[in-house]
């Protein structure tokens, strides 16, 4: 969960860079393209049962909520600080645990939403309600974060009886055509000088979904969500030196806050699971 986090964070500065260039549903359709391309070769060495599913509605609607909140956050990027667009995004905990309680069978115990509770309250403390401008990029970013906790709710239920690739391909084969049509109203026909930018908008992209969709298949979703906060302060770090966006103290108070909720979830698991967690992940 945090290399996913990571990536999304450099997924978010490849967008930037190709921002002026590129129409949003324009780069949602390249970057379902790329991320195609990479999972061919796994594919490719697979015998067809393997990649068949019995649960095909379920992966349509995953996706097609996905692109939902793709396009949000993409709009978001182009329009908010790195590091609030993490700050935000971190709403998506708090939808997912309450749609995990509803709609997966985990119990969710008390030191979960207790943990997730703080690291909320930790994103409040860097957005500050009431101080931030109310914009369209930040009614974007969180409509996308309540669209990605559907969607990982519906991974992680996918998760038990799916192999994690076997995920990733049918997002990619679903995307392609989700897509196509909305990025060919604005098509820009790319250049040969933008296929390093084009590539990394496809493998970041990937390389995030894959890393979030094992970190569901090995844990409960409302335990390994809250790790996603780490992702605040390196986007803060990549948004100053990047772009001299400059958080101010309340980042750091928050981003305490924040490793001190991820931490106490962490322990309080370890204590509570034992040597039991310990084989499961050597396994």
């Amino acid at each position: 969960m945090v290399l996913g986090g990571t990536s999304l964070v450099l997924l978010a500065v490849t967008i930037r860079d190709l921002q002026d260039r590129y129409g949003v549903l324009q780069m949602i359709f390249m970057r379902s393209v790329i991320s195609l391309l990479l999972i061919l070769p796994w594919v490719l060495k697979q015998r067809r049962k393997d990649l068949q599913t019995r649960r095909l509605g379920l992966h349509c609607f995953r996706n097609a909520i996905h692109y939902v909140g793709n396009v949000g956050w993409f709009v978001g990027v182009t329009l908010v600080p790195l590091a609030d667009l993490s700050a935000l995004q971190f709403t998506v905990p708090l939808f997912t645990i309450c749609f995990a309680a509803l709609f997966l069978p985990e119990r969710v115990g008390s030191h979960r939403w207790i943990a997730t509770a703080i690291g909320f309250a930790g994103a409040l403390v860097v957005i500050r309600p009431g101080f931030i401008e109310i914009s369209l990029g930040t009614i974007a970013v969180v409509s996308s974060a309540a669209c990605y906790a559907a969607s990982q709710v519906s991974t992680k239920s996918l998760s038990e009886t799916d192999n994690p690739n076997t995920i990733l391909f049918y997002m990619s084969i679903i995307f392609i055509p989700i897509s196509i049509v909305p990025a060919l109203v604005d098509w820009v026909t790319p250049s040969w000088e933008d296929a390093f930018s084009i590539f990394f908008l496809g493998f970041f992209g990937y390389l995030a979904h894959a890393c979030i969709i094992r970190s569901f298949a090995a844990a409960d979703a409302s335990f390994v969500m809250p790790f996603d906060f780490v992702r605040l302060p390196i986007a803060a770090a990549i948004g100053f030196f990047l772009y001299y966006e400059k958080p101010d103290l309340w980042v750091w108070i928050g981003a305490i806050i924040i490793f001190g909720a991820t931490y106490f979830n962490t322990r309080r698991e370890t204590l509570k699971t034992g040597d039991g967690r310990e084989e499961k992940v050597d396994q």
